[in-house]
């Protein structure tokens, strides 16, 4: 494998943990916060949404043009829909995908305000890590038990450790 496709694997593997965290949210669990001063869940669910439409339109506003009405008509009421939430976290981790193997198969050149696709991407990484991570102390506080996908996360994406 090489370095590029090592860094989109690492953007997939984020969206496919996202993806795993996000099963485990539905309307009776949506509210709880990992703090007392915290977001709720679909807070941070609806901010990574955001940067990430943010950051695409910025970055790479041809693979944005897609989902700007939806996610535009979203952002009006941002956390009532968990089901169209999930379907534009979808898009925009697919489009994101897409926009950093085009940037990376022309060069290092600068991306939006990034000197290159790859600090652009190490940033949309350490920045949904972040709100993953507060994501599942919400429901670790709600009582509510690690999923058991969650436990093999590493195994199920074929991460091989040393």
């Amino acid at each position: 494998m090489d370095l590029a496709q090592a860094l989109l694997d690492s953007w997939d593997r984020q969206c496919r943990i996202l993806e795993v965290v996000f099963s485990q949210i539905d309307d009776s669990n949506r509210h709880l916060k990992p703090s007392e001063s915290g977001w709720p869940i679909e807070y941070h669910l609806a901010h990574i949404l955001k940067v990430r439409h943010s950051f695409l339109t910025g970055v790479s506003p041809e693979r944005s043009t897609g989902s700007v009405a939806a996610v535009s008509a979203w952002l009006a009421h941002p956390v009532d829909d968990l089901n169209l939430m999930k379907s534009l976290l979808l898009i925009g981790g697919n489009a994101i995908h897409e926009s950093v193997k085009h940037e990376l198969s022309t060069g290092l050149a600068p991306v939006g305000s990034y000197d290159n696709p790859v600090l652009f991407l190490q940033h949309m990484l350490w920045h949904e890590a972040w709100h993953v991570g507060l994501i599942h102390l919400a429901l670790q506080r709600g009582g509510q038990e690690s999923p058991k996908e969650w436990e093999g996360i590493w195994s199920c994406l074929d991460v091989k450790h040393q």
